[in-house]
């Protein structure tokens, strides 16, 4: 089945939804109502959405049509890392009918104002008490104050949110009182936080208007902000807006004597579009009424869905409407002049339609010159079983690619499909594609052709062959994010896509600064058996980029504030110590995320100058990320004291394995969007099981401490060793006895199609070693052109105690378009960790050189 809306996040997803509206008695909302979430009305009372932040204890005031959270009066009271000091704020809002919250934050008072209290008032304006009763109801009113009390220089300010039992919008009213002596300055604005630097979202422009719009049109929410007789003066970058209700300047607007009061009052409207916003704002302000209108796009004679309808009215954006399964639109617009531009997956269809609107019934055919086809995608496995993979389609001698959604998508990103189950039904512009199917680096890419003609449907089938082997290993990718983070606003339910498409098998969820988990949408995925998972978190502190910990597994508690995570803290020693010491000091993986090593080891105090560096933290760095592989070409055996090596973190890490560290190296891709987000690096982790469905957590986290790590971009790397007396095989991180120094090493490369490598080497203590690096140029007969590249014993001579690193890469080699324009571009490396060689067996020894160079400080 196609999807219902390329907006949707899938089928199953629509057609629960739809059912809870039907089945749901608050779908049928009569009056108004004030809800204290607790863990007993959660799932009932939380709205949906990608952005939604409520927790227990945060009031719910709904009524039929517009439904808002507004956050607990607290001090601690943060909706994410970046989205901070939320109390008493408007965190959450959107309808009522069809809940998909998208605003990440409305402050009233800009954010100047900590409000500490709150009361709930009804329509005949008393008191509500609701620590008896988690609900209450009004036929006719309810509101909620809250308060900031006054201080010296700042005024008391009374936000009153109130919700009317029949209105379209929240009013919010400002309250401003000065009780103290002196007078106080007073400036008339609000903060809305509202992210959109990867979204395919609509601001209003700079400048004053009568109606500031913030305008999501991919996800389908819009919202409006208008004060009674005042003009708004906007001014916005990606993610914050400023609304100014007075001179519009960053001056004050007035000053509030001893003893005075001023107020006003913002109308907030949400609605699925601006053009719903825009006219129920003026149905609202005026006695005009909105016309209805009827707009059909007929494409090649077929009625064309999820089409999507661009206006303008004025010559100012006027809304982004997308025409339903059947190729139509229903929508109240007010009356006036428009132009109309249609596109079709991100392809221009007809670039200008003007009309006029006027009252009464409006009905529009829109015949464009335009074909589609229906591809059908079938992808299975070698056993014929659907296979979850990414399909990236593109368009043969285009400059015009598809856009079928923002990077923050779910099953649908720019040109990528993203197919939970290797299946999906699309209708594209007619034409001829290139399909390029990919399941992650143990799998073959398929490279396929396909036709699409008017009006018929083309299949795309395909067997995706596991052509890597990697008994007993298993790919991980240890830190990611989501909009959870407030850093970015891709969508979770994505990321799980990304992962299991990319043949991830353990991934933590690691959202900044919050416990939380992906259970619910593998759940929903019906994946468990192929994606393990564990609650986990980034703590992500100050100084940056220092002060940032990975850290699973953690315990979860659904609805407390950062799921019941620790906080930062502004000493790196004290927050690593924290965060490792959670949950009654539990076993735990603790990962040093992307650092600056000489600050961290050697420069405390960021000099530039040696010292003990943050010591306190140096026992419970378990891993750390030394990403990217690449720069493991950037030093050689050329290095001297004369070519000081910076901005490197392998080589810095390889100074630190000299200086008796033993801290495992991991690579992750830090993936904070959706397009080719995962998949780009990963690390392959020793395990019991090659099953996902039994995958323990504890077992990664044990295995990973003890360096049985290979990490990679995409090539399969597998190293073990032994001494020439005994067959024992020995593996990254472990300590090998090895009394005559005479080492054997095991190297196996293996690739799928889509990359090579051409150069294997061997690092000793950090350096090259001539006689321990082979090319396929001049070494032909150890490698080979199937899917094992390089297969070899090397044996070697230890004159001390040594740790040995395997590298392998393709220096003629790119990784290609699978893993798209980004991580493509990289060449392909796979690393070992070391393997710790003791002659002596008195333990390894550390030769603490410096591979001919100075200890790392700040920035290098």
């Amino acid at each position: 089945m196609r999807e219902f809306s390329l907006r949707s996040f899938h089928c199953a997803a629509i057609v629960c939804l739809l059912s809870l509206l039907v089945t749901n008695p608050l779908f049928a909302i009569e009056g108004v109502s004030v809800t204290r979430i607790t863990a007993e009305n959660w799932d009932s009372v939380v709205p949906d959405g990608k952005e939604v932040d409520a927790i227990h204890g945060d009031l719910i005031l709904k009524n039929r049509h517009v439904t808002a959270v507004i956050a607990q009066p607290l001090a601690t009271r943060n909706a994410n890392m970046t989205v901070r000091e939320v109390g008493g704020c408007l965190i959450d809002y959107t309808t009522t009918q069809f809940p998909n919250d998208q605003l990440s934050a409305y402050y009233a008072g800009s954010r100047v104002y900590p409000f500490r209290s709150w009361t709930v008032l009804n329509s005949a304006e008393e008191k509500v008490d609701l620590n008896n009763e988690s609900s209450i109801k009004d036929e006719v009113a309810l509101e909620i104050q809250v308060t900031a009390a006054p201080a010296e220089n700042r005024a008391e300010l009374v936000v009153c949110y109130r919700l009317e039992a029949d209105s379209q919008y929240l009013q919010v009213q400002h309250i401003y009182r000065n009780p103290g002596k002196a007078d106080v300055e007073i400036s008339l604005s609000d903060d809305l936080r509202f992210d959109t630097g990867k979204e395919d979202a609509h601001k209003s422009p700079n400048g004053q208007s009568e109606l500031l719009h913030l305008d999501d049109r991919y996800w389908g929410q819009t919202y409006g902000i208008a004060s009674p007789g005042r003009t708004v003066t906007s001014r916005s970058d990606s993610r914050l807006t400023v609304a100014r209700y007075g001179r519009g300047s960053r001056q004050a607007d007035l000053m509030l004597k001893s003893g005075e009061q001023y107020s006003f009052v913002v109308h907030l409207y949400v609605a699925g579009n601006l053009c719903s916003v825009e006219a129920t704002h003026m149905e609202m302000t005026s006695e005009k009424e909105a016309a209805p209108c009827t707009v059909t796009v007929i494409a090649g004679g077929s009625r064309l869905p999820n089409a999507r309808l661009e206006l303008t009215r004025q010559n100012e954006y006027a809304g982004t409407l997308w025409t339903d399964g059947s190729g139509r639109v229903d929508q109240k617009l007010i009356p006036g002049d428009y132009q109309i531009s249609v596109s079709y997956l991100g392809i221009p269809v007809l670039k200008s339609f003007n009309t006029s609107v006027r009252e009464g019934n409006n009905i529009f055919d829109l015949e464009v010159p335009f074909q589609t086809g229906t591809l059908d995608v079938q992808i299975v496995d070698e056993s014929n079983v659907p296979i979850p993979c990414k399909v990236e389609l593109i368009r043969k001698g285009e400059k015009t690619q598809l856009d079928l959604g923002p990077e923050s998508a779910t099953t649908r990103v720019k040109n990528l499909l993203y197919l939970v189950n290797g299946r999906d039904r699309i209708l594209v512009p007619a034409g001829d594609y290139e399909a390029i199917v990919s399941h992650g680096p143990e799998f073959d890419a398929l490279f396929l052709d396909v036709t699409i003609r008017h009006d018929e449907m083309a299949s795309m089938t395909g067997t995706l062959q596991h052509s890597v082997q990697t008994p007993g290993w298993v790919s991980t990718e240890f830190h990611s994010h989501s909009s959870p983070s407030g850093d970015n606003t891709g969508h979770q339910l994505g990321r799980v896509l990304n992962l299991v498409c990319e043949h991830l098998e353990f991934a933590p969820c690691t959202e900044h600064n919050r416990i939380d988990t992906y259970e619910p949408h593998i759940e929903a995925l019906n994946i468990a058996d192929r994606l393990a998972t564990c609650t986990g978190m980034e703590l992500t502190g100050s100084p940056l980029p220092l002060n940032h910990q990975n850290v699973f597994p953690l315990i979860y508690k659904p609805g407390q504030q950062d799921g019941g995570g620790p906080v930062t803290d502004v000493s790196p020693e004290t927050q690593i110590q924290r965060v490792a010491l959670w949950d009654n000091r539990s076993e735990k993986l603790v990962q040093q995320n992307h650092p600056d090593i000489g600050w961290l080891f050697y420069d405390k105090d960021g000099n530039g100058e040696l010292d003990e560096g943050f010591s306190e933290s140096f026992p419970f760095i378990h891993a750390m990320e030394i990403h990217p592989l690449t720069n493991v070409l950037e030093f050689g055996a050329e290095t001297n004291s004369e070519s000081h090596i910076t901005k490197n973190r392998i080589f810095n890490w390889l100074q630190l394995l000299n200086q008796g560290f033993r801290i495992t190296g991991v690579v992750n891709t830090d993936a904070h969007y959706n397009y080719h987000g995962s998949g780009g690096l990963r690390n392959w982790v020793k395990s019991s099981t090659d099953d996902p469905s039994i995958i323990e957590t504890m077992e990664m986290v044990r295995e990973t401490k003890a360096g049985h790590v290979i990490m990679s971009n995409g090539p399969y790397l597998a190293v073990s060793a032994n001494t020439i007396s005994s067959d024992r095989q020995y593996l990254p991180g472990d300590d090998m006895p090895c009394p005559d120094g005479k080492v054997g090493l095991d190297i196996q490369v293996q690739c799928p199609n889509w990359f090579d490598i051409d150069r294997v080497f061997v690092l000793v203590n950090g350096r090259h070693i001539s006689e321990l690096n082979f090319n396929r140029t001049d070494n032909s007969e150890m490698f080979q052109d199937g899917v094992i590249k390089f297969k070899q014993k090397i044996n070697h001579q230890l004159k001390s105690d040594a740790h040995l690193i395997v590298v392998a890469v393709g220096e003629k080699s790119k990784l290609g378009p699978v893993l798209g324009p980004g991580w493509g571009n990289q060449q392909p490396v796979a690393m070992s960790n070391p393997i710790f060689v003791d002659l002596g067996n008195d333990g390894f020894q550390a030769n603490g050189n410096l591979l001919d160079d100075g200890l790392p400080v700040k920035g290098d």
